[in-house]
């Protein structure tokens, strides 16, 4: 059975490098579309794109509404740009294996129901939050440590803390997860 999915593009090249890598697979048919517009656009097939960044594709997550969206991202930003999944987008790098991408495009394109992505609410403590807060204001370990009047060795167990919490393994994914999800706001 084929599924119908929107390729939206920004350039010819883009467009091509997307056509190319998802010719492989049968079951999906393409409608390619220039993304011209900055606004909120409503469409109604399911969305399959390139983001260059974080920034563009956090974008390109929050002005496209469709009812799913496949956002492909540069393989050194993939661990960054999964922090964007939820029950409606999907995130894969170019270079994903098959395996992985026809699954994306299955959940995509509803040919299979979507993988129960739940968000689970991360509670803080107030002292993680301070931490965390003082991390993303660019504060090293030690600042931190004196800002707060601990030692340098309860700050790295309040981080160890965030990590688990979270679910991301370094310092800066740490910040991006904390300000794409808001969890610490003060």
């Amino acid at each position: 059975m084929k599924r119908t999915a929107l390729l939206l593009y920004h350039t010819s090249l883009e467009r091509e490098q997307l056509l190319c890598r998802l010719s492989s697979f049968p079951f999906l048919e393409l409608e390619c579309r220039k993304l011209e517009s900055e606004r909120k656009t409503e469409y109604a097939l399911p969305g399959i794109c390139f983001a260059r960044d974080l920034p563009s594709a956090l974008h390109l997550k929050q002005h496209l509404c469709c009812p799913s969206l496949l956002l492909f991202c540069p393989p050194a930003l993939i661990g960054m740009c999964s922090l964007l999944e939820d029950e409606r987008c999907r995130t894969r790098s170019l270079s994903c294996s098959t395996a992985s991408l026809q699954e994306a495009l299955l959940q995509v394109t509803g040919t299979k129901e979507p993988a129960c992505v739940h968000e689970q609410t991360v509670l803080l403590t107030r002292r993680e939050q301070q931490v965390l807060a003082l991390m993303i204001s660019g504060q090293d370990m030690n600042s931190i440590a004196l800002s707060l009047g601990i030692k340098r060795s309860t700050v790295i167990a309040h981080k160890k803390h965030l990590f688990l919490k979270s679910g991301v393994h370094t310092t800066s994914q740490l910040v991006v997860w904390a300000m794409l999800k808001g969890v610490c706001v003060q």
